[in-house]
């Protein structure tokens, strides 16, 4: 297909196939920064401004779609936050700087070392840091300034009151890492998912009922969470709902890779609505007489009444 680029151009959008190779590039780019994360941080490391430059390259498919874009944004995250660590490894005195040009350009000799400025200069000149060399140049006489011109006042133009200025605020480093209420969900669904493939090899149909998966019987709040946190998997890919036998039921299985869009799968959506009166309705149903729920309770909470 085609789309308007914000030069006004019409651009050819990517196909599915090279959207689904730029995520797999970029999952391996942000499994490289995870496992090298040490070697990363090191002060002579250029990992993090190659890992940047790959990421940009890759930028121009990622951002056509949600989860390249949401990819991208986590790999800038984990590069600014390994640059600031690998910043914080810096020799911050300048003692230290001196005494490692005389451990690389020194002389030699006995007593104090003395740096060979001619080996310094050609390591600068052959890393191309100065374009040229600054010329020299001599004050004569006495400098006198001269007398400051007299500027005539002009008038002020009476102008139109206007808006206050909109400014984006500063981000900081530590406000780009991962809120722990992130990462609680993350951990949610790591339970969840598992527990949906545990229970699953237990069932001849290879399958769990839904209800009886997020349903808990005392703590309405849990059970929203626990529809919302499967949502995600549902839609990642992870899991399938399949209603039959007058119920839903929650089955694994493995997303679906760019083949699979290319021979027609299509993605929908539905609309859940529950509120405590439903909650409660649901739970006599599907957990009777005080039957326990498949996912474990958190926080230790009741809030029933």
């Amino acid at each position: 297909g085609l789309a308007r680029s914000p030069n006004g151009l019409m651009a050819r959008l990517p196909s599915i196939e090279e959207q689904a190779q730029t995520r797999a590039a970029l999952r391996e780019l942000e499994r490289d920064l995870d496992s090298n994360k040490q070697s990363l941080t090191e002060t002579r490391s250029t990992g993090l401004a190659e890992a940047q430059k790959k990421a940009n390259e890759l930028y121009a498919i990622a951002q056509t779609e949600s989860r390249g874009a949401a990819l991208d944004a986590t790999i800038l995250n984990k590069v600014a936050t390994l640059g600031a660590e690998q910043a914080g490894n810096l020799e911050k005195k300048s003692e230290g700087y001196v005494r490692n040009l005389r451990q690389k350009f020194s002389l030699g000799g006995s007593g104090t070392p003395r740096i060979n400025w001619q080996r310094l200069g050609d390591a600068v000149e052959n890393a191309g840091i100065y374009t040229h060399v600054p010329a020299v140049t001599f004050l004569l006489g006495d400098f006198v300034a001269p007398e400051p011109k007299q500027r005539q006042e002009r008038k002020r133009k009476e102008r139109a009151p206007s808006e206050p200025m909109q400014t984006a605020a500063t981000v900081q480093v530590s406000q780009l890492q991962e809120a722990p209420e992130d990462r609680a969900q993350v951990s949610r669904m790591k339970v969840l998912r598992q527990t949906i493939k545990e229970h699953a090899k237990k069932d001849p149909d290879g399958r769990v009922n839904l209800f009886r998966l997020v349903l808990h019987p005392t703590s309405f709040s849990q059970t929203v969470e626990n529809f919302f946190d499967l949502s995600f998997i549902v839609k990642d890919g992870f899991a399938e709902i399949v209603s039959t036998d007058g119920a839903a039921f929650v089955r694994p299985r493995t997303p679906p890779d760019a083949q699979a869009y290319s021979s027609g799968l299509i993605k929908r959506q539905n609309i859940v609505t529950l509120d405590y009166d439903i909650w409660k309705k649901l739970c006599a149903r599907w957990l009777p007489n005080g039957a326990l729920p498949i996912l474990p309770s958190r926080g230790g909470g009741m809030d029933i009444d």
